[in-house]
C-alpha cells in the first residue's frame, strides 16, 4: 500500500531495451517498495502501463507531459561531437563507423590522430559542444510542469539520448537531481557523449566504470559511479528449472530434438543474415535430430524469411509480435530464458546474446564471416568484432568466433558433442556481467536508496 511519505521518482523510458532493463527485470518492483514511480515515455501508452502494472503487480503512473523533440541543428552538432569524442579518446568503434561512411574522412581521422595538437583541440571542442548542448537543452518551460509533481529524482534509463538529457537538464533548474543507468556494455564507446551532468551513474562492470571515469573526468565531471551488474540478467542467475517447455506464444519445437538457437542482429548493422540460416540448414541436413530456431531481433522483419516457411526443421520467433511494435511483451525475458535453456547452442553475430547465453550456462558461437569472402572490411561482419567493447572480452570467449562456414560446422560439431560450458568460460564472463548470483536489481535499488538518503 502506498505510504503518504513515499518519495516520488520520475523514470524516463525512450528505448525498448531500457524498458526491459528496468521493468521486466523487476527493478520497478523493488523500487516501488520505497518510492512512488511515474513514467515519462514516448513509447508507452496508458494501456501499456496498465498491462505492465497488472502483470508485474506494479502501481506505475504515466506522466502526460510529452518527451521533447530535438531540433535538426542540435542533432547535427551531437553527431559532430560524437566524431570529435571518438577522435580525442581514440575509440575504435567511432573510427570503424566513420570508415563505413566515408573513406576520406576515415583517412583524415587516422592521420590527424598522430598530431597531439589536433587531438587536444578535439577534446577542447568536445567540452565546448557539451557545454553548449547542455545550455540549449536546459528549458525551464519544459521542466516547470514536470517539476510541479515534486520529484525527488529523475532516473534516466538511456542517458546517451539527447531527449532524456533535455528533461534532466530542464529539471536541474528546479533542483531535481538525476541518476543515469548505462544500459549496455557498448554505450559509452559507441553512442557519443552524455550531454547532462548526472549525480549518480550506475554501470554494469568495472571496465565500464573505468571508461566513465576516464571520459567524464576529462570532460570536467565529478560523478559518483556505482557498479550494479546487469538487472535483466538476474533471471538467468536464479536456479534454472531441470525441465523447461516453451511458453504458449513461442514456436513449438518437435521433441526429441536438439535446437540451434540463431539470434539475428539489428538490420542497420547486418542487413542480410539469410546466408547464416542457409549454412545452419546445410549443417542440419546431416543431423536429423536438429531443429533451428531463429529468434528475430526486435528490429528485424520476420516476413523477410517467408521463403524458409516450407522447411520442416526451422522455426521463426519474433519477440515483439510485430516489426512496428517497440513495446516488449510482458514475458520477453521468460521467453528468452526458455529458449536459451532449451537450446543446445546459441549462434549470434557480435551482439549481447553472447553474454546472455554464457550467463545462462549455454555455449555460444559468434559468426564473423560474410556470405561472400570478397567483402571489403568497411562493410564486413568482422569489423563488429573490432569495436571497443568487444576487445574487452576474454580470449577464451573470443575463441568461440568463427571466420568461415567450415569453422562454423567444426565448432558446432565440437559444441554439440558436449554442450556443457567449461568452467573457464563461466569465470571469464563474470567480470563482464559482474555477478554470478541474481543481485543486480537489489544492488541497483540499494545504491539509489543510499544516494537519496
Amino acid at each position: 500500500m502506498e505510504r503518504a511519505n513515499q518519495k516520488h521518482i520520475l523514470v524516463l523510458i525512450t528505448n525498448p531495451f531500457a524498458m526491459i532493463n528496468v521493468i521486466h527485470s523487476g527493478l520497478m518492483d523493488e523500487l516501488e517498495e520505497h518510492y512512488r514511480i511515474s513514467i515519462m515515455s514516448d513509447l508507452l501508452t496508458i494501456a501499456d502501463i496498465a498491462r505492465f502494472n497488472r502483470h508485474f503487480r506494479l502501481n506505475m503512473t504515466l506522466l502526460t507531459s510529452p518527451v521533447p523533440t530535438i531540433s535538426r541543428p542540435a542533432k547535427w552538432l551531437r553527431s559532430i561531437q560524437m566524431l570529435l569524442f571518438g577522435h580525442y579518446f581514440n575509440l575504435d568503434t567511432i573510427r570503424i563507423k566513420l570508415m563505413e561512411r566515408s573513406p576520406v574522412m576515415h583517412w583524415v581521422f587516422c592521420v590527424s590522430q598522430k598530431n597531439p595538437i589536433l587531438v587536444f583541440l578535439s577534446g577542447s571542442l568536445v567540452v565546448l559542444l557539451r557545454n553548449w548542448l547542455i545550455r540549449c537543452t536546459t528549458l525551464p518551460d519544459i521542466g516547470r510542469p514536470v517539476a510541479d509533481h515534486h520529484f525527488q529524482a529523475v532516473l534516466s534509463t538511456s542517458p546517451l539520448d539527447l531527449r532524456e538529457n533535455t528533461i534532466v537538464n530542464s529539471l536541474k533548474v528546479y533542483g531535481i537531481p538525476s541518476i543515469s543507468i548505462v544500459i549496455s556494455w557498448d554505450n559509452l564507446t559507441s553512442k557519443g557523449v552524455i550531454n547532462s551532468r548526472s549525480d549518480l551513474v550506475l554501470v554494469w562492470n568495472q571496465s565500464i566504470a573505468l571508461e566513465y571515469e576516464r571520459f567524464y573526468t576529462n570532460l570536467g565531471d565529478r560523478t559518483l559511479v556505482r557498479i550494479t551488474g546487469v538487472p535483466r540478467f538476474d533471471i538467468y542467475l536464479r536456479r534454472l528449472p531441470d525441465q523447461v517447455s516453451y511458453l504458449a506464444n513461442a514456436p513449438e519445437i518437435p521433441r526429441p530434438t536438439r535446437t540451434i538457437l540463431f539470434a539475428t542482429g539489428a538490420l542497420k548493422h547486418h542487413s542480410c543474415q539469410n546466408y547464416i540460416i542457409r549454412d545452419l540448414l546445410d549443417y542440419a541436413q546431416n543431423h536429423s535430430d536438429i531443429t533451428i530456431l531463429v529468434r528475430c531481433h526486435p528490429g528485424d522483419d520476420p516476413r523477410r524469411y517467408d521463403h524458409f516457411s516450407t522447411i520442416e526443421n526451422i522455426r521463426f520467433f519474433h519477440p515483439f509480435g510485430h516489426p512496428s511494435n517497440q513495446v516488449p511483451p510482458v514475458d520477453y525475458l521468460e521467453t528468452l530464458l526458455t529458449q536459451l535453456v532449451s537450446c543446445a547452442v546459441c549462434v549470434q553475430v557480435a551482439s549481447t546474446m553472447l553474454l546472455d547465453a554464457f550467463a545462462c550456462h549455454k555455449p555460444c558461437i559468434s559468426v564473423a564471416y560474410d556470405a561472400h569472402s570478397d567483402n571489403h572490411y568497411a562493410g564486413a561482419v568482422q569489423r563488429f568484432y573490432d569495436y571497443s567493447h568487444q576487445q574487452l572480452l576474454p580470449d577464451c570467449l573470443k575463441a568461440q568466433t568463427v571466420y568461415h562456414r567450415r569453422e562454423l560446422f567444426a565448432k558446432l560439431d565440437e559444441v554439440l558433442a558436449d554442450s556443457s560450458v567449461p568452467n573457464n568460460f563461466r569465470k571469464a564472463i563474470e567480470p563482464v556481467i559482474h555477478h554470478v548470483t541474481p543481485d543486480s536489481v537489489r544492488l541497483t535499488t540499494q545504491y539509489i536508496r543510499q544516494w537519496l538518503g
